[in-house]
């Protein structure tokens, strides 16, 4: 999408007042949608559930309980990579994302796993069960990536910007803007817009959140030594890295039909330091 196709739907969804402010606070995101279901013709390709390709000799994910991690995605960077419009992402390989239990949800057990060669990757069952998998396997389907822009949702907008009914055309365009199965980049869904904070207080700190901002932000700055814009730049940093949605044709209900986030700082994403991730789910 474009800068003038989204000035475009600006209009058409009746918010020309805000255009200022809606193409200020715009973000770039690569909108994942469902293609076909999966048949495993192809390898390697973008996927959501099922089952992933793997490399030779890759070991399956584990919960500290011994229990398989659930299989949740695959991007295959190079029909993804031309769709990120910011260059965040590897240019090549297979991201693979894994999930522990639904038991909490916050810091949630996950993998994410970076193989940058695609050579002799094959269609791999997990060893048993996975964790989320218990009662209902997930069904898999292919996923088609491609780049878009998002204004600020519900938990990031400037309530002082919109009247009312410019609120409620402003829900619309997000839910037309970010329809599918996920995304890359852009406004976490939520109810409070401090995605960022959580996960700095955990990748940074260490510690975990408490719902208060203020005193995250203190824990923050005592955790860098009272560098006041160490602590701006780390929280500014975290990076909305993959949120995958509720899909009843997949069979992904987080809770009650929420979505999951993995959180990443941008300067670990451009190391490719794909161990410094953090996965929380929200649920209305």
């Amino acid at each position: 999408m474009t800068i003038e196709q989204y000035k475009e739907l600006i209009h058409e969804f009746e918010l020309s007042e805000v255009s200022d402010y809606l193409l200020s606070a715009a973000r770039p995101i690569i909108n994942l949608t469902l293609a076909e279901k999966e048949d495993y013709q192809l390898i390697g390709n973008s996927r959501v559930a099922g089952e992933p390709d793997l490399p030779p000799g890759f070991e399956w994910p584990l919960t500290d309980d011994g229990e398989p991690m659930s299989f949740i995605a695959q991007l295959d960077l190079e029909s993804v990579y031309p769709q990120d419009t910011q260059q965040l992402l590897p240019s090549t390989g297979i991201l693979y994302f894994f999930m522990g239990d639904m038991q909490q949800a916050r810091n949630i057990a996950h993998k994410v796993i970076y193989v940058a060669d695609k050579t002799g990757l094959q269609r791999t069952a997990p060893p048993r069960t996975t964790v989320l998998e218990k009662e209902e396997r997930y069904t898999g389907y292919r996923l088609s990536a491609a780049a878009s822009i998002m204004p600020p949702n519900y938990a990031y907008v400037d309530y002082d910007q919109l009247s009312e009914d410019e609120m409620d055309a402003l829900d619309d365009l997000c839910m037309h803007l970010t329809e599918g199965a996920g995304r890359i980049g852009g406004y976490a869904d939520g109810q409070h817009g401090d995605h960022n904070i959580e996960a700095a207080m955990y990748l940074e700190a260490g510690k975990p959140y408490d719902y208060f901002p203020r005193n995250a932000r203190a824990t923050l700055l005592q955790h860098f030594n009272g560098n006041q814009q160490a602590v701006e730049e780390a929280i500014d940093d975290m990076m909305l890295l993959l949120q995958i949605d509720s899909d009843m044709k997949v069979g992904f209900c987080w809770w009650d039909a929420g979505c999951i986030q993995f959180m990443m700082p941008k300067k670990a994403l451009r190391a490719r330091a794909f161990d410094r991730t953090y996965l929380t789910l929200y649920s209305s």
